[in-house]
């Protein structure tokens, strides 16, 4: 295969575009953090101790379904951190001694390594370890030896919303993480659910690739369209009516789809008194 070869500036190959205005776009702030949602489902991850902070390392953990390798010795273990080994024993691996640095090759396929003990030389032979193997690693309040933050997390059924500080303020993340969750609509979670079984119901009756651009947009005007009240009030028989208008791009408001399912709902009555077939 024949190597590619660019002898120009790469940057002045960049296409010129008409009328470009910097402030149609926004500024970049550099400093910040990667903000991910990492699906960690079973997969194995490394969580070095049992305390307090390890107990709080651990719901998150098992929240997002991971596989834990817990390594403790048996008096370190916070009351949680040990009911959480009693009650999870399918997802959580116990080995009932310290750290030792053979751990970090003999357990396999670690994706995340997590620190969370009172001993600085030992988090940081751990953290230089994990670096030397390119695990990614937290070690818990040392900051420069982290490569990801946890931050404070509102969890609402499918809700999950995270504030970070950059590891400034693990206080003030949860201060603030407490002013948002109450500024939440009641039926936010609700409201997000029967979002989701729309969106399923409209890749059943739309699958093709080439539909998803369409798709993104019908549903966003559906989102925009309807309060979160309505949409946590949805049910099946307004979904349907609410996807009839997707082909022509029509998004019918709550009280037109409200109508017409009472309407249908009344005439289907109507139909059982009077003995005639419904559509099963």
């Amino acid at each position: 295969m024949a190597s590619l070869s660019i002898t120009a500036d790469p940057l002045s190959l960049i296409p010129t575009f008409p009328n470009e205005d910097p402030s149609t776009y926004p500024p970049i702030q550099s400093g910040g953090s990667l903000i991910l949602a990492w699906q960690i489902r079973n997969k194995r991850v490394l969580l070095v101790g049992g305390g307090n902070v390890a107990a709080t390392r651990l719901v998150h953990l098992l929240s997002a379904d991971a596989l834990v390798t817990l390594i403790c010795p048996p008096s370190g273990l916070h009351p949680e951190t040990a009911y959480r080994l009693k009650t999870h024993e399918s997802r959580i691996t116990y080995i009932p001694r310290n750290f030792e640095p053979s751990d970090l090759s003999s357990i396999p396929s670690i994706s995340l390594v997590l620190t969370a003990i009172d001993d600085p030389v030992a988090s940081t032979e751990i953290y230089t370890l994990c670096k030397s193997l390119n695990y990614p690693v937290n070690v818990a309040d040392v900051p420069p030896e982290c490569d990801f933050y946890f931050g404070s997390v509102h969890r609402d059924g499918p809700l999950q919303i995270m504030v970070s500080t950059g590891g400034n303020g693990p206080k003030l993340a949860a201060m603030i993480r407490r002013k948002v969750a109450d500024s939440l609509p009641k039926e936010t979670s609700k409201a997000i659910v029967k979002v989701g079984e729309l969106r399923k119901m409209l890749r059943a009756i739309a699958p093709e690739k080439d539909e998803g651009a369409k798709r993104m947009e019908w549903m966003s005007r559906v989102c925009e369209s309807w309060e979160f009240e309505e949409l946590a009030e949805m049910t099946e028989g307004d979904m349907k009516i609410l996807l009839e208008g997707y082909k022509d791009g029509v998004v019918k408001q709550y009280k037109e789809v409200k109508l017409l399912e009472s309407v249908r709902s009344g005439e289907e009555e109507d139909d059982r008194r009077e003995g005639k077939p419904g559509d099963a």
